[in-house]
C-alpha cells in the first residue's frame, strides 16, 4: 500500500508544472510525508506484534481520520466569495484536494472492505443517507465542481467512520479514537495561532486574534481541545494534559469567539454536573474566569468587546438575524431539496441582503435547509437524536467509570457543537473538523452503547 501511494505521489509531482510550485506545494509534500510515515509506523507495528485484523484496520483508519481532521488547518484557504463563485481557487484549496486524493487511495488499498456492508444498518444509515443526498444535490448546486469536491471529502469522512464503526471492539478502541481526535485538534489550535504570530504587530488586529486565524472557528477548535483534554484526563489522569487544557482555554478566550466561549464554558459545567462534582466544576469555572481576566489585561481583547457593544452588534447577533431574514425567502423557494450541497458558500453573491463575505448561513439548521432542504434537515435531526439517545442510554444503564466518563464526554462534545451551531455553520455544511466530529459522535456513541449492552447481557 505504501509503495503504491509513494509511486502515485512521485508521478503527481513529476507532472506538475514548475510554475505551480509554491509554499502550498511544500505544505502538501510535508503533509504527504507525515501521512505516509504514520501509515508505515502502523503497518510496521502490525508485523512486529500480532494484532487481530480489526485492531489493525482501526489503527489505519485513525491515521486517515487524523489526517483528514488536520488538513483543514494545514492548508490556508482565505479568499473572497466572489472569487470562489467565479471559479478562482487558492493554491491551498488545490493542495487540500490532492491530499484528499491521497487519503482516498489509502482507503482503496485497504483490503477486505467488509465494513461497507454496514453502511445502512444501525445509526450508520443516517450518515450514508446524508452523504447520498449531498452527492445527489451537487447537480443543481450553483457551482457543481466546487460542491462535488466537498461532497467527495464528506464521502471520505463517512467511509473512514464506517471503517471505525466496524472495527471498534472495546472501550480501549473508543479511547484510541478520542486520542486521535485530540491530536487533530491540537494541530487545528496551534497552527492558526502560529500563523498569526508570524507578525506579532498584526496578531490582534481589531482587538482579538487576526481574521487570518478565523477567530470564530478557532474558538470552537480551542474549546473542543479543552474538552477533549478534560475527558482524557478524567480517563487516564495524565498531568501533562492540564497544559493542553490551559492552551485550549487561552486560545479560545483570545479568539474572542463569543459562541465558542459560551459553548465551552457550558460544556465544562455539564461535564462536572453529570458527575455530581459540583465543587470541582465551580473551581474550574472560576479558573477560566481568572484566565479570562489575565488575557484581558495583557491583550487588546477588551477593545474588541467595547467596540462590539458600542456598535450595537449584539441586537443582530453580529448581523446574523439580518442574514437569516434575507435567506428565508430563498429557502422557501426550494424547501424540499434546497439549493445544492454547500451552496450557502455563495450567499453573499446570490442573496440580496446577506452581509459581505458571509460564507455560510451562520446557523447549522438553516445551513442544511438552504443546502439540502427538508430532506437534509430530517436526516440531520435523526443524527442529533441518535447521539443523544445512545449517550443517555449508556448513562442510565451503567456506572462503570470509563463507560460513564466517555458517555458524558460524548454529551458535552455534542453540546459544544450544538451551541456553536446556533450561531455558526458547525454542522450541515462543509465537512470541516467540527462537522466531522459531530458525525463521529454518532459512530462512537453507538459503539459505546453496544459495548455496554454486551457487558450487561447474560452469557
Amino acid at each position: 500500500m505504501i509503495a503504491t501511494l509513494g509511486a502515485l505521489t512521485f508521478l503527481l509531482f513529476a507532472l506538475v508544472s514548475p510554475s505551480l510550485i509554491s509554499g502550498d506545494t511544500f505544505t502538501l509534500i510535508g503533509c504527504g510525508i507525515v501521512f505516509f510515515a504514520l501509515l508505515c509506523v502502523v503497518l510496521a507495528s502490525q508485523r512486529s506484534r500480532p494484532l487481530d485484523s480489526a485492531k489493525g484496520y482501526l489503527r489505519l483508519a485513525l491515521v486517515v481520520w487524523w489526517s483528514l481532521l488536520v488538513s483543514g488547518g494545514a492548508f490556508f484557504r482565505q479568499q473572497q466569495d466572489a472569487e470562489t463563485f467565479a471559479g478562482k481557487f487558492s493554491a491551498g484549496a488545490y493542495g487540500q484536494t490532492v491530499f484528499w486524493a491521497f487519503a482516498f487511495v489509502a482507503l482503496l488499498l485497504m483490503p477486505k472492505p467488509h465494513y461497507l456492508r454496514q453502511s445502512f444498518s444501525g445509526c450508520s444509515k443516517w450518515l450514508s443517507l446524508y452523504a447520498l443526498v449531498c452527492l445527489a444535490s451537487v447537480i443543481f448546486a450553483p457551482r457543481p465542481l466546487y460542491s462535488l469536491a466537498w461532497a467527495f471529502e464528506l464521502f471520505l469522512v463517512i467511509v473512514v467512520l464506517l471503517l471505525c464503526s466496524a472495527t471498534i471492539r472495546d472501550l480501549k478502541d473508543i479511547e484510541s479514537f478520542f486520542w486521535a481526535t485530540f491530536g487533530g485538534f491540537v494541530i487545528l489550535t496551534v497552527v492558526p495561532v502560529a500563523r498569526v504570530f508570524q507578525d506579532p504587530s498584526t496578531a490582534f488586529e481589531g482587538g482579538r486574534l487576526s481574521e487570518a486565524a478565523s477567530p470564530t472557528g478557532l474558538a470552537l477548535s480551542a474549546g473542543t481541545l479543552l474538552l477533549l483534554a478534560l475527558i482524557l484526563y478524567s480517563l487516564r489522569q495524565r498531568t501533562w494534559l492540564a497544559g493542553f487544557m490551559m492552551l485550549g482555554a487561552t486560545v479560545m478566550i483570545m479568539s474572542g469567539g463569543k459562541a465558542g466561549i459560551i459553548a465551552a464554558i457550558a460544556s465544562v459545567a455539564v461535564f462536572f454536573l453529570l458527575q455530581k462534582r459540583i465543587a470541582v466544576g465551580f473551581g474550574w469555572l472560576l479558573g477560566i474566569l481568572a484566565l479570562g481576566c489575565v488575557v484581558f489585561a495583557v491583550t487588546p481583547l477588551s477593545t474588541y468587546f467595547t467596540t462590539y457593544h458600542a456598535e450595537d452588534q449584539l441586537s443582530t447577533v453580529t448581523g446574523r438575524t439580518d442574514l437569516w431574514r434575507a435567506a428565508l425567502p430563498e429557502i422557501m423557494e426550494h424547501p424540499i431539496v434546497g439549493h445544492g450541497y454547500v451552496a450557502s458558500r455563495f450567499v453573499s453573491v446570490q442573496v440580496v441582503g446577506a452581509f459581505w463575505e458571509a460564507g455560510h448561513l451562520h446557523n447549522g439548521f438553516m445551513e442544511v435547509l438552504y443546502n439540502n432542504g427538508l430532506i437534509g434537515l430530517v436526516l440531520l435531526l435523526a443524527m442529533h437524536v441518535a447521539i443523544l439517545k445512545n449517550a443517555v442510554a449508556v448513562l442510565k444503564t451503567t456506572r462503570r467509570h470509563d463507560s460513564h466518563v466517555i458517555a458524558i464526554g460524548i454529551l458535552v462534545l455534542y453540546i459544544n457543537i450544538l451551541v456553536n451551531g446556533l450561531a455558526n455553520a458547525t454542522f450541515g455544511g462543509h465537512a470541516y473538523a467540527p462537522f466531522m466530529l459531530f458525525l463521529a459522535l454518532i459512530v462512537v456513541s453507538e459503539a459505546l452503547r453496544k459495548q455496554v449492552n454486551q457487558r450487561l447481557s447474560p452469557l
